[in-house]
């Protein structure tokens, strides 16, 4: 029994220092092998990453930190407000209007003389010594007639004060029954108080500087007044009351029988000289071309001279 015991005992130290023996061997060559990787490693590593670089990349992975944000998305847009859509222009966009744009030939025109015609039914501006007559037929809605006053006003301005013409003025208001509102007949009506004040021409001038669309119902009694402002001395009480009262509408109307009566070929604007009708559609630059309508004027007077 004591001989076996003590065996048992010695073959229990012999496989404890084996156990022991074994781990140390282990461990060496664990770290042995370790090393060995990592230089293999870096011999084969692309020459433009640093070494330091590859050592990182093979040791042990490491939890990233968490982003600040969760889910982070670049930064939003400025978002551009949708442009507003374009409201018609109204009546009330014009009658509070601050500004009124002015003519190039005031001057001129505030010394132009300007008469009532013998039949009542035109308005002359110039002097009765001239020449040659151009009778110009006008709706303060039309806006081929506002093109042409724009156009020609000037030459039209400096003609009459040299004595050259005399131009007569027949305005018609048969817009007002194919468009919104009576403005033709109410400006006209307001041209001719204008008249009777001292401040026609220019304020006929003013009226088609400043014509509101077509289609809008711009020429109300208020901007009609806020126009007129624009003509030195010519508001007053009772210019202004004529103008909301419209205390011309018999020069309205027999203005308007006198534009039916001539039965021109080419609505407003038109113009007949010295009686004759001229014929735009062969005379189309008399519309626009300043050198044009004072050679046609000028070469008619001198036909007849």
């Amino acid at each position: 029994m004591a001989v076996s015991h003590r065996a048992q005992v010695a073959r229990i130290a012999v496989a404890v220092a084996a156990l022991a023996v074994a781990v140390g061997g282990e461990s060496s060559v664990g770290q042995a092998l370790n090393r060995s990787g990592i230089e293999r490693a870096a011999a084969s590593a692309p020459a433009t990453i640093p070494l330091a670089d590859t050592a990182e990349r093979f040791a042990p992975e490491r939890p990233a930190a968490p982003h600040p944000h969760p889910h982070p998305h670049p930064a939003p847009r400025p978002v551009r407000p949708a442009p507003r859509p374009v409201r018609p222009a109204q009546s009330s966009d014009l009658a509070g209007a601050d500004t009124v744009e002015g003519v190039a030939q005031q001057a001129v025109l505030l010394g132009l003389p300007a008469a009532l015609s013998a039949d009542g039914a035109a308005i002359e501006v110039g002097y009765r010594d001239s020449p040659s007559t151009l009778t110009l037929f006008e709706d303060f809605r039309c806006s081929t007639t506002r093109d042409f006053e724009r156009a020609q006003g000037v030459t039209l301005a400096r003609m009459a004060a040299a004595h050259e013409v005399l131009i007569r003025y027949v305005l018609e208001s048969s817009l007002d029954e194919r468009l919104p509102g009576p403005g033709a007949v109410l400006a006209t009506n307001a041209a001719r108080a204008a008249l009777d004040h001292g401040g026609f021409p220019l304020y006929h001038a003013l009226l088609f500087a400043n014509q509101p669309a077509e289609g809008v119902d711009g020429f109300t009694a208020d901007r009609l007044l806020d126009i007129a402002s624009a003509v030195p001395g010519l508001r007053g009480p009772d210019f202004d009351r004529e103008v909301r009262e419209v205390a011309h509408r018999d020069f309205v109307d027999r203005a308007q029988q006198a534009y039916t009566a001539a039965q021109v070929h080419f609505g407003t604007p038109s113009m007949a000289l010295d009686g004759q009708e001229v014929d735009l559609g062969v005379h189309h630059d008399l519309l626009s071309d300043p050198a044009a309508l004072e050679s046609f004027v000028r070469s008619s007077a001198a036909r007849r001279s």
